[in-house]
């Protein structure tokens, strides 16, 4: 090969190789966005969870829905009037733990504050209403915080 074709030909590999390095940098940021707008939808919704559990405390009327929902399921276990609040702001707490969890499992808050919530987590755990929410709530929650919770809830 003479020496002009030798550089055409480098320079052919060169372009291929910024190219292909060009692609994997835009594939890996569009993974990196949706993977963004994924976890930003999820926060969303929680939020808008949380609200709608602050309205529920907020608005005595709305209180029937939730403790509907309680006795329906199990017509053994009364829950008074002047209880949902109480409970409304356990679910709460529940949800709001569980967003602490979930931000644990996925390495984006360190063990020490996760600690942090844990131990409010064992404080909740002593109400006594806290077991009845605990199973009312299963699958409503993310699976992997239910056992953990099941776990603190027999370590009482």
């Amino acid at each position: 090969m003479d020496e002009a074709t030798e550089i055409i030909v480098l320079t052919s590999l060169v372009q291929t190789v910024v190219i292909t390095l060009t692609l994997l940098i835009f594939i890996f940021q569009f993974r990196s966005q949706e993977r963004a707008i994924k976890e930003s939808s999820y926060q969303n919704l929680m939020g808008r969870y949380n609200d709608f559990m602050m309205m529920q405390t907020e608005k005595p009327e709305l209180n029937k829905l939730l403790r509907d929902a309680f006795q329906s399921r199990d017509q053994e276990t009364k829950v008074a009037s002047e209880e949902v609040s109480v409970i409304t702001n356990l679910l709460i707490a529940y949800g709001i733990i569980e967003e602490a969890f979930l931000l644990f499992a996925k390495k984006w808050i360190d063990e020490e504050t996760w600690e942090q919530w844990a131990a409010w987590l064992r404080d909740l755990t002593k109400h006594p209403r806290f077991g009845l929410i605990h199973r009312r709530m299963k699958g409503q929650f993310d699976e992997r915080f239910q056992d953990y919770v099941s776990k603190v809830l027999e370590e009482k």
